[in-house]
């Protein structure tokens, strides 16, 4: 079966959004992962974002970021590796599915990168985000992340948000 011109444009735009989450994450770029959805967004990560707020309610998309920062900023290094990208486009609806593997971690000496195992969490599982198009950019609307497991220190999650809020002060 063919693919239109179109179906793979909008294929290209969903991979570089993912692309763009990814970097902006893990260089703290939040200009380029605010750029990533609507404004106004539904947000299921399972109990990783069960405290920011219920998946059913609309949420403002900087207050995501602000959830986000307050986790992912109290980390030294993370590394998000998205893949296997399963794209939908049917009857007005735009979705695409990917593998996720996403390192995280604190360094017991930032003067020197080795890491031992409670030093950290990786979580592996499936993104499943369902775009629309605004001003001519495909913009996340409603974004799940189903944990198939994670491996590691996964109080590393707690340490690096009291790292964010012992700085904030």
């Amino acid at each position: 079966m063919a693919i239109s011109a179109e179906e793979l444009a909008i294929r290209a735009a969903l991979v570089e959004n993912y692309n763009n989450y990814a970097e902006g994450l893990d260089s703290k770029q939040w200009p380029l992962v605010r750029a990533c959805f609507a404004d106004s967004i539904l947000i299921d990560y399972g109990p990783l974002s069960a405290s920011s707020g219920a998946p059913d309610v609309p949420r403002r998309a900087d207050d995501w970021m602000d959830y986000l920062q307050g986790v992912i900023n109290g980390f030294d290094i993370t590394r998000h590796t998205i893949t296997n990208h399963r794209f939908t486009v049917a009857d007005g609806v735009v979705n695409c599915r990917a593998y996720l593997s996403a390192d995280h971690i604190i360094f017991p000496d930032a003067a020197n990168p080795h890491i031992g195992p409670q030093d950290n969490i990786t979580v592996v599982g499936q993104y499943s985000n369902t775009y629309d198009e605004i001003d001519g950019q495909w913009k996340i609307i409603k974004s799940e992340l189903v944990v198939h497991y994670t491996h590691g220190n996964l109080a590393l999650f707690e340490s690096a948000a009291a790292r964010v809020a012992a700085a904030a002060g």
